[in-house]
């Protein structure tokens, strides 16, 4: 008799449950057909992501699956592991051959930045990017963490290609173009 009357009030409870919810319109439930469900999507984050990513352009993809792994996805670099900033840097955001040399060729140190000795290597690039991939993350450079310079186009990095082509190793400061 005791399971039997706790069901029976469990049902008058659900009952009762269903007989207010169904007078009034709660999110999520519905009382009419013109009610519009709210759908959440579950995926909005990871567009969201990809939409800020698109916003710093190709050259974004390019500085976070080469170059942030050195100089950090805030550009800051880690000067005391020899890895100069391009954050604020005049090298970047100066004539834009210098820095199509660096990515095509490589640097070597050493070389002061902010009152910092910098005694580090850069890899080349030249033969893993072309030339539009080179414009497309010095553009991005030129542009993020506060600097801001012109475009690099593909034609620059062409013209600079050639013009170093018999080039084989990595530049000094001194002997950038």
């Amino acid at each position: 008799m005791q399971f039997f009357t706790k069901r029976l009030g469990i049902g008058i409870l659900a009952l009762g449950l269903v007989t207010v919810l169904s007078g009034c319109n709660v999110r999520g439930l519905f009382t009419s057909y013109g009610d519009d469900p709210v759908w959440v999507d579950p995926n909005a984050a990871t567009a969201t992501d990809a939409a800020a990513a698109d916003a710093g352009g190709p050259g974004k993809a390019v500085y976070g699956r080469i170059c942030a792994a050195c100089h950090l996805g805030s550009g800051k670099g880690v000067p005391g592991n020899n890895i100069p900033p391009l954050a604020g840097s005049a090298l970047a955001t100066g004539d834009a051959r210098k820095p199509i040399g660096i990515v095509l060729h490589g640097l070597r140190g050493p070389i002061e930045r902010n009152g910092v000795q910098i005694n580090g290597q850069m890899a080349a690039w030249k033969d893993q990017l072309d030339d539009q991939q080179i414009a497309d993350v010095l553009t991005y450079v030129r542009s993020a963490f506060g600097n801001a310079a012109g475009p690099v186009t593909a034609d620059e990095v062409k013209a600079v290609r050639e013009e170093t082509a018999s080039r084989t190793v990595q530049y000094t400061e001194a002997e950038l173009p």
